[in-house]
């Protein structure tokens, strides 16, 4: 039972319409009251926050409805912040542990809190001869960023594990050009070669062999 209450926790929740996945790198301009009170207080407290998609709803009246989050999401921990205004702050967060959405609560000055509970970390798979093609398209997309010197723009950073399928898998699915719900998916993915496989699959398929940044 102390394990399982060690895995829950409550955290502040910033909703986007992306995912992050672990060991990935988010930038993001925080400009609303709530948020940059909440990255105030996770820069003081050395704490993190969750990022987690929201998928818009709407009713039959073309109304927006409340938001209905993801339930799997990634903890984000604040590495780079620069106040470039009073009311504005520039951030770069890296992405670290996924964690199950349990239940949410909006506070009064409108930032939601989730319940969480998080999920381990994946374990290291070597990369399989299977999985050589996907490798090598990964491979050569951080070959262009660097020959590009868009590194510091890009959504992952050194050390790259190329030779670990959690690494790669999660890379990947930054980069593929698929849609929201296809991407919290593959985050739910417990077994980093089955995420992988799941990739192969996608590329293979819809023929997307040639990634573009994005």
């Amino acid at each position: 039972m102390n394990e399982l209450n060690a895995n829950r926790r409550k955290i502040p929740l910033f909703p986007l319409g992306t995912v992050l996945f672990p060991d990935g790198v988010i930038a993001l301009k925080i400009f609303e009251a709530r948020y940059l009170d909440m990255i105030k207080r996770c820069l003081r407290e050395k704490t993190e926050f969750g990022v987690i998609s929201i998928m818009k709803n709407i009713n039959d009246n073309n109304e927006d409805l409340a938001p209905n989050f993801s339930n799997i999401g990634t903890l984000a921990l604040i590495e780079d912040f620069d106040p470039v205004q009073p009311a504005m702050y520039m951030t770069k967060s890296f992405g670290t542990l996924r964690f199950k959405l349990l239940s949410s609560v909006q506070e009064s000055n409108g930032l939601w809190i989730g319940e969480i509970e998080l999920l381990e970390k994946d374990p290291l798979i070597p990369i399989t001869k299977e999985h050589q093609g996907v490798v090598k398209l990964l491979d050569e997309i951080i070959s262009v960023i660097q020959g590009e010197d868009l590194l510091g723009a890009a959504p992952f950073k050194r050390p790259f594990k190329i030779d670990d399928c959690g690494w790669v898998s999660n890379r990947l699915a930054e980069l593929l050009p698929i849609s929201l719900a296809q991407k919290n998916h593959l985050l739910a993915q417990t077994n980093p070669r089955i995420r992988l496989d799941l990739i192969t699959e996608i590329i293979e398929d819809d023929d997307l062999r040639s990634l573009n940044m994005h």
